[in-house]
């Protein structure tokens, strides 16, 4: 009896073993989080916003793997080998917002959330949540700045302006022109503000892939063809790599115009430093922290089945669904307050 004892024992401490051994070498994907950025060496700030969102993901206990894609299609195939490898979540900074639909029936079918980061990605029923900052607001803000600079308010005027917007496949890009259009164009109406170039609709004024070479070769033409003997008074500059461009087009022809009022975003180290230098009017700063800790929660959220707290569920659609989001609000950043960026 004690024989048949022993054995039933030994047996059960095998299987136990057998069971235990079974797991050993299988990746445990219950902590694990793809986050797939842009290039950094592509413009604005993505290095230093992706190492900062990594930091904040493995901080609240997650294995953050980030990866920065080299192009779009790069972005793709990176997606579709995190979607193989299971993890509890994936974080897209899209390169190119139009292009994942296909690649994200993996990430639906595999019941994997995504999450995506500052950029609303088109054409997918695959988004769980999107955190962004208010991108109408961006634009808002710069239209804003320079209705107060130049007083247009009290009727000052005629200014020359001209629109240098971003990237088409960036679903940001229309929405900061949009919001600096509606705040000027009362202005623009009564003859207060002027385009020389005739150039105002954003699918004149955009800049592919958001290239501040694009953007310099532009307005050298512009500068050529509408500014001998007329001041330039505002660029709507979408960014500050695109302010940047416009600075050096000026530098590139000899433009000895008055100086410009020009707008920037991004809060990057060369726009502060144009700022302070009286280069640049003004930026707009969307603190990548404000924005890693939303994700963060949003993670937690699609992780553990609960809701994380969101600002728009009905105003943010991507031609397929309306996606829950939250929108942070950035800040105007101009010499007055430019040492608050760190």
């Amino acid at each position: 009896m004690k024989r048949n004892l022993w054995k039933a024992a030994l047996t059960l401490a095998v299987l136990l073993m057998l069971i235990l051994s079974s797991g050993c070498g299988q990746e445990d994907t219950g902590k694990k989080v793809y986050l797939l950025f842009p290039d950094p060496n592509a413009g604005g700030p993505w290095k230093y916003v992706g190492e900062t969102c990594q930091k904040y993901v493995a901080d609240a206990g997650y294995e953050a793997t980030m990866e920065f894609c080299t192009s779009p299609d790069d972005q793709v195939q990176r997606l579709k080998a995190a979607i193989e490898k299971k993890p509890a979540c994936i974080v897209i900074g899209a390169q190119d917002t139009m292009i994942f639909g296909d690649a994200l029936k993996g990430a639906r079918e595999a019941n994997i959330p995504v999450i995506a980061y500052d950029r609303l990605i088109m054409h997918t029923d695959a988004i769980s949540y999107y955190a962004s900052f208010d991108n109408l607001a961006v634009g808002e803000f710069m239209g804003r700045y320079v209705e107060e600079a130049l007083n247009l308010k009290g009727g000052a005027g005629p200014f020359n302006m001209e629109f240098v917007a971003g990237d088409p496949a960036d679903t940001n890009a229309p929405a900061f022109y949009q919001g600096a259009y509606d705040i000027l164009k009362p202005y623009l109406d009564k003859g207060q503000l002027l385009v020389p170039s005739g150039q105002k609709e954003f699918s004149a004024v955009a800049t592919k892939g958001w290239s501040a070479d694009a953007a310099k070769s532009r307005m050298e033409t512009l500068l050529r063809q509408h500014y001998n003997g007329k001041s330039l008074d505002i660029v709507i500059a979408a960014n500050d790599d695109l302010a940047n461009a416009v600075l050096k087009a000026q530098q590139s022809v000899g433009y000895a115009g008055a100086r410009t009022l020009i707008t920037g975003q991004d809060a990057s180290r060369e726009g502060l430093d144009n700022i302070r230098a009286g280069r640049q009017a003004m930026t707009v700063y969307k603190d990548p922290n404000v924005l890693c800790t939303k994700i963060v929660r949003m993670i937690k959220a699609v992780v553990e089945g609960s809701q994380p707290a969101i600002n728009d569920a009905t105003n943010i659609k991507n031609d397929v669904m309306t996606v829950p989001s939250y929108l942070c609000i950035p800040v105007i950043v101009d010499r007055e307050n430019v040492d608050i960026v760190k």
